[in-house]
This record gives C-alpha cells, structure tokens and sequence, in this order.
C-alpha cells in the first residue's frame, strides 16, 4: 500500500463509509460483491480493515479513529500500552522524537509535553503521520521529514526519544552497529542535545550488551505485555556523573499489575548466588521479565526456595511467590511415555498443558504420544538436562 492511496480512501467519504460499515464482514466475499463498484480503491479499503480489526487490540486509537497505516508500520508500532506506561515517566517541556515512524509512542508522550517535534525519514511514513495528526486534531506534535541526525547540533532539549530502525540490515539485528541511526557514534552528539535520553532497543537486547556500550545511565526499563517481553529501553541522565551500577531496573508488565524496582547491582551480583536443588510442594516459573532481568535472588532470598539444577525452575513451600507462576506439585516421574501415561491414567487426566525445558521437542507430538490434549488447570513439565524428568503439576489459585 502506497501511503497516497491510503490517505485518499481515507479522505473519500464512501470510503470511510464501506469500511465502518464491514470491519467485521468477511473480505473475500466483499472483494467479490464490490468489484469495480467503488469510486475508491477497494483493495486498500480491505486491507485498511484487516489492519484495524488486529489495531483493536494492540492500538485502539487507531481502529477507532480509521487512523492512515499500512501492516509494516502496524507490526513496527509500539503498543498503545506500552507507549502509555512510558509517558509516566517520559515527561518535560520539550522532547525531540528521533524515530517517530507512525508515531504511537509520540501520540501518548506529548500528552505530558508542551511541545514534541517528531522526525522521520522515511517519507510514506512521514504523511500518514501527518495525515493522522490533522484528523486527530493534535497540535502539540510537530512532524519533520528528514534525517534527525542533521538537526541536533546547536539543539537542547529536555528529552530525546530514539527508536533505531533493526530492520534496516538483510537480518532483523539486535547489535548496534547494524541500526539506523548510528546510535554509539552519535552518543557525544545526543548527550550535548538533551537533558535526558530514552533508547528504545529490541526485547532480546542483553542487559550485559547495555553495561558494556553506554556510560551515565539512570535507569534501564524492561517492559512486557501479557508475559512476553517489548521492549528494553535504557534512560540516560546526560547530566548526572552516576555510575551504571547505581541504576535502577524496572520491571513492568502493561496487562497487569506487575511492577518491580530493582537495585541494577543486583545484576551484577547474580552469579554470586546460589540455591539448594531440592523438590518441594510447590513448583515456580519466573515470569519473562524475571527471567529477562536474571534477578532471581531478589525475588526469592530467604523464601526458602530451591532451583533445579540447569534450568530457571524454582521449587518452596510457598504456594505463592511474587514474579513467579505457580503449581502445586502432584508426582514427579521419569521422562517416559509409558510411565507417564500410567499416571495420567490413575488420576484419570485426558486434558493437560506441557511446558518443555531442556529439548527442542513440540508439545503437539507429546499430546499425541500420551493421547492427551491441551488446555485445563493440570500442567506436565518435561525438563531434560543432567537429568530426565516430568513432573506432574496443579495449576495453584
């Protein structure tokens, strides 16, 4: 989709018409009923409706408002409640968006803003933005088309927010010598430009990568959605002298409660650590961010909790640990069809979730192995590493 096609179905009463009135018809039958009998193009049309019956849940805003979008700029935006947990802290007079692509994340930051200037490069990008804007009426976000890198010398702003581009390269990197713009080369540059910096990097970015590449850092914000990790982003105070061991991390999952603070020299100390590999009544697995932040002790000293061996499995008394699913444990067996088969028999048990550690095995083929399906409260973990085992488990309330 050519983003002057989409603004111009947009733009056509009818065409906003059609597309309200069948978000939720099939598009095969209506390419087949409208066929050359729309005054706009009815292909866009369709696949406008497609983006915006998936944006219902990811960004509303734009389903709602039939926002200008096309599907690669829908799978690059960021969430509507990422980008809202961001503006919590995201917050001044001025800010500089470096990488403002469709512009979700600019939307919910000028709401805590009295001015944002959002640059992007790439010019299809640019006029959807700009189109989006004007229908929303928002007047405290300014759209550049250009290069951001060209406007930051003799620049001061409270913040600068960057999201570098990691599709630029043939592979989807996560290194920062293959994104657009340079963000290491350009740091003196960035740092003399803002008070305070916000790097958005991939989810799989190591916190390790983090401590190694960039000094002067305040806090670094490792935010999911729904147990599934979005974003790292890093927050650089460029007038603060502080050493990256004193920063502090934030853990935040944005479809739920979640949230944790932590000292960052816990990182540092993670390996320090170590646990008792013993079994206890109850089994736990640390949520992603957990897992992504390798902060286990913080949440589990002196809870008398145990780990297995070789994997990010947990084992206590406790029926409930905060940062961690829970299962209560029911029989541990060896990793053996036909005894496990045997066990499920005698607690009469047909319908069961398998969660793999250790082997790259699916969960379909052991469902059909033991004749089992998925779903329900009970839960067989098949774990492979020094030792074979499956347990056994409830899910705990």
């Amino acid at each position: 989709m050519q983003s002057n096609d989409i603004i111009t179905v947009l733009s056509s009463d009818e065409g906003i018409r059609f597309i309200e009135n069948n978000m939720n018809n099939d598009p095969t039958a209506l390419a087949l009923k409208y066929a050359g009998k729309t005054s706009f193009d009815l292909k866009i049309a369709l696949q406008l409706i497609a983006i915006y019956r998936k944006a219902f849940q990811k960004a509303p805003i734009v389903s709602e408002n039939l926002l200008a979008i096309d599907q690669r700029s829908y799978e690059q935006s960021t969430s509507e409640k990422v980008a809202k947990y961001k503006s919590d802290f995201i917050r001044g007079k001025n800010l500089l968006d470096l990488t403002a692509g469709i512009g979700i994340d600019s939307l919910y930051l000028a709401e805590n803003f009295e001015q944002v200037e959002a640059v992007e490069i790439n010019h299809s990008l640019h006029l959807m933005a700009s189109f989006n804007l004007k229908k929303l009426g928002i007047t405290n976000i300014k759209r550049i088309y250009g290069d951001a890198i060209d406007l930051l010398p003799n620049r001061v702003e409270d913040w600068i927010y960057i999201d570098p581009d990691r599709r630029s390269s043939e592979m989807r990197s996560v290194d920062l010598k293959y994104l657009k713009p340079d963000i290491l080369g350009n740091m003196d540059l960035l740092k003399k430009s803002a008070s305070k910096v916000y790097i958005k990097l991939s989810p799989l970015f190591d916190l390790s990568e983090i401590v190694r590449c960039f000094d002067q850092l305040s806090a670094i914000h490792i935010i999911a959605e729904k147990n599934e990790v979005k974003e790292v982003g890093i927050f650089i105070n460029c007038s603060s002298v502080n050493e990256t061991k004193e920063a502090t991390l934030h853990l935040a999952d944005v479809s739920s409660n979640f949230r944790a603070t932590i000292p960052f020299k816990e990182y540092f100390l993670r390996n320090d650590y170590s646990y008792e590999n013993r079994y206890n009544k109850f089994l736990h697995v640390p949520l992603v961010l957990i897992a992504k932040s390798s902060c286990f002790h913080f949440f589990t000293n002196n809870k008398g909790v145990s780990k297995h061996l070789n994997l990010q499995i947990f084992f206590s008394e406790n029926s409930v640990l905060f940062g961690f699913r829970t299962f209560e444990i029911i029989v541990k067996l060896s990793l053996s069809v036909k005894k496990i088969k045997e066990s499920l028999r005698k607690v009469n048990i047909d319908k069961l979730n398998i969660i793999i550690k250790g082997m790259n095995e699916s969960p379909t083929k052991w469902h059909k192995n033991l004749g089992t399906t998925d779903g329900g409260d009970w839960f067989l973990f098949l774990l492979k590493s020094g030792e074979s085992e499956a347990i056994l488990c409830k899910r705990s309330i």
